[in-house]
């Protein structure tokens, strides 16, 4: 517990889109005052018992309004896409792009040591770097599930496929329990939080996989990054659609 709770989140007047956002993506939508209520409103009562029921609704009203829609929610999301396309193109043997770190030269290492490196790799320095980190390590510690000793021979299109979808995941359910901000702490009971929280989590993940995982077929290697942040950027208006109706 902890990741919810954790800061007090954006208010109504906050932009749209933080200021580290490319500037060739910036947008000057001015932002609804109230459009977090709602968004609290429910996940407060989810927090306080009322079960997946108010996270569902939560979702409906942060893609139909305080994420400012799904083209919003592109751009906002846009560094933590193109960390995830780099993070395809380690793990996919990408020749397009020189990394420091390789699937080769992580051969032999501690998983733990090698998840430390890529982490700290690819999170950058900027407002979403931290949220970067904490969904990446959730990534690969799932991927790299059962493996002490890294062993490029296992990292299959099966592991790439989870990886990208529990990155994607993660990635959203740290965005919303943001924005959701100081509604988390309108509940008293920890394990009710924490519920509401894995309710939130599991709601994303069921979407994620419809519209990320088939993707993931035997040619996807051959992909460019520029091609996985476009799948992601695809993935994301997709799923934001699919919550439009909730």
């Amino acid at each position: 517990m902890g990741t919810s709770q954790s800061s007090v989140g954006p208010n109504g007047r906050s932009p749209l889109l933080p200021s580290w956002v490319d500037d060739s993506q910036a947008t000057t939508q001015m932002p609804d005052p109230q459009r977090l209520k709602e968004l609290r409103q429910a996940i407060g009562r989810a927090v306080r018992g009322g079960g997946c029921d108010d996270v569902h609704k939560a979702l409906g009203h942060y893609a139909r309004k305080a994420s400012g829609g799904k083209h919003t929610a592109v751009q906002k999301l846009g560094k933590i896409t193109q960390a995830g396309s780099d993070l395809f193109g380690i793990f996919s043997g990408s020749q397009q792009q020189q990394y420091s770190v390789n699937l080769h030269s992580l051969n032999g290492q501690p998983c733990d040591q090698v998840i430390n490196q890529i982490t700290e790799l690819l999170a950058g320095h900027h407002g979403d770097s931290d949220k970067i980190r904490s969904a990446m390590n959730i990534a690969l510690s799932e991927a790299l599930e059962g493996m002490t000793t890294f062993d490029e021979n296992s990292i299959t299109t099966k592991v790439i496929g989870r990886m990208m979808v529990c990155y994607l995941t993660e990635s959203i359910f740290l965005q919303i329990a943001h924005d959701a901000g100081k509604a988390w702490k309108k509940g008293d009971d920890p394990v009710q939080i924490a519920r509401a929280e894995n309710d939130l989590r599991q709601l994303i993940r069921e979407v994620v996989d419809i519209k990320l995982a088939p993707k993931f077929t035997d040619d996807v290697c051959q992909l460019t990054i520029e091609q996985m942040q476009e799948i992601q950027n695809q993935a994301i208006l997709e799923i934001w659609e699919v919550w439009e109706e909730y």
